[in-house]
């Protein structure tokens, strides 16, 4: 038997005996979020800052008028998370600290979380949502960067809690929160705007005769004033940030698969994007015998919102992509929450109840050791490069960076290391073909060649330790995790 409830449509065994908020509900629930906030607390400070934890640290930085112009002449991109990040910084720019910000909507996201899934599928789902939002890797990886990925990804849960509601019971209240919500999304991620998007197409699941166009055309107008100054942003900055993501492949598939199940990783990752993918299947079987069913078109409308939130986003970005590409697996984390929603409504239609909690339960485990991994697993450590510098290198000597993003990074992340502040040596910037870098060089006794994202057979950066042999003798040669420091010492 199906009923009606204020909760959305609730089935009789999700009701149980312990409402939404009984007393049961409420310490799995709280126990979810503890747990959650511990790991992603764990080892915060622990790895070096990479080179866009960097940027964000370098832009908000700047002053007062230089911030702004840079925001919109520059890099819109994440501008809410680097106003937000702005006044943070007056606690402090260890790693731990600037990762803060980013746990606390992590964290906030769990109990968002129950309640959507909640409202979508009854209380026990919503636990289940719950739990494998709080122990997904992906997760608590965006909830430990010092990026806008955590934030995002709230939004995109609070956005569809608010369209969900409008959806169950159109007013013009709800509009306008609905509206607020969606714009507001678009700021701290331009794909914020397919989180909308993704909303709009789900409509098709309902019956015409029961779109609120009045309500409906009150959000969309509220949505599309608060997204023109995006929309604006998109079209006349620069698009150098993106112009590495490569066409869409077959590989940058898996690459989003083991994104969102585990973060990153190969045997683990591999196994837990796997069993996912088995319940992903089972969902949507489910929702292809909800979607004939068409006797309760709101439990259809809720399958076709969650499904509609992962699919949209990935067929709109390949869309865009045949013109410039931008399918890039960690722009598409506003799928998130779709995709742990997916996960949950799946392993709830396996019946036998010891299949459903062994699969629950890998995915849990799977999930929990690829988290452990991920404490370890460096991006880049700047941070011991730098280090590495500020103990050996002298004043007298030069550092020169390849490429020049290196120099950002380097030379930042200096100011915010003990000893950093001392007398350093003057640092370079270089970027072939230009050879400007070699008259800078002067007659250092040494200098310290710093490469960043160079191959092994890097031609550009084979030149330049080809002009430095001409100076100076190879000495000691450093590797750090995405970095490379070599030392020259000047020919006797």
């Amino acid at each position: 038997m199906v009923f009606a409830s204020g909760a959305g449509v609730t089935t009789t065994s999700e009701a149980g005996d312990d409402g939404p908020f009984g007393p049961r509900n409420s310490l799995r629930l709280w126990s979810l979020v503890a747990l959650g906030a511990v790991l992603r607390l764990v080892a915060l400070g622990h790895k070096s800052f990479w080179l866009d934890e960097i940027a964000s640290i370098a832009i908000v930085q700047r002053p007062s008028a230089a911030f702004w112009h840079f925001l919109w002449h520059e890099e819109g991109n994440m501008a809410m998370y680097y106003v937000l990040l702005r006044p943070w910084l007056h606690f402090g720019n260890s790693e731990a600290i600037v990762r803060l910000l980013s746990v606390l909507p992590g964290v906030l996201s769990i109990p968002l979380m129950y309640l959507l899934g909640k409202r979508l599928f009854g209380p026990r789902t919503g636990i289940l949502t719950a739990a494998l939002f709080a122990l997904n890797p992906c997760a608590i990886a965006s909830s430990q960067e010092a990026r806008a990925y955590s934030f995002l990804v709230l939004m995109v849960i609070i956005s569809t809690y608010c369209f969900i509601r409008f959806m169950e019971g159109p007013s013009y209240r709800f509009a306008i929160v609905y509206g607020l919500a969606a714009g507001f999304t678009c700021y701290f991620h331009y794909f914020g705007v397919l989180v909308a998007a993704a909303h709009a197409v789900s409509l098709v699941a309902m019956p015409r005769g029961k779109w609120p166009w009045k309500q409906y055309s009150v959000a969309g107008v509220i949505f599309v004033l608060l997204a023109i100054p995006i929309f604006w942003l998109i079209h006349a900055q620069n698009v150098r940030h993106i112009s590495w993501v490569q066409p869409p492949s077959l590989l940058e598939f898996y690459h989003l698969g083991v994104f969102l199940a585990a973060n990153s990783g190969k045997a683990v990752g591999a196994v837990l994007l796997a069993l996912n993918l088995v319940i992903v299947g089972l969902y949507l079987g489910k929702l292809r015998t909800e979607w004939r069913e068409r006797d309760n078109h709101l439990r259809r409308s809720h399958h076709a919102l969650v499904a509609s939130s992962f699919f949209s986003p990935i067929v709109l970005t390949l869309l865009v992509s045949i013109v410039r590409p931008v399918f890039y697996h960690r722009f598409l984390i506003i799928c998130l929450p779709a995709w742990v929603l997916m996960t949950a409504v799946g392993a709830r239609q396996i019946r036998h109840r010891l299949w459903r909690t062994l699969a629950v339960g890998g995915i849990c485990v799977l999930s929990f050791f690829s988290t452990v991994i991920s404490y370890t697993r460096v991006t880049e450590d700047w941070r011991g490069a730098v280090s590495y510098l500020i103990a050996a290198a002298h004043p007298e000597d030069r550092v020169l960076y390849y490429q020049p993003v290196g120099y950002l990074a380097g030379e930042n992340y200096r100011g915010w290391l003990p000893g950093g502040g001392a007398p350093h040596p003057s640092a370079l910037s270089v970027n072939p073909p230009s050879t400007d870098w070699e008259k800078q060089l002067g007659h250092a006794p040494r200098a310290w060649l710093v490469l960043y994202r160079a191959k092994p057979d890097d031609p550009e950066s084979r030149v330049i330790e080809q002009e430095l042999l001409k100076q100076y003798d190879a000495g000691d040669r450093k590797t750090f995790r995405g970095v490379i420091v070599i030392e020259y010492r000047v020919k006797q």
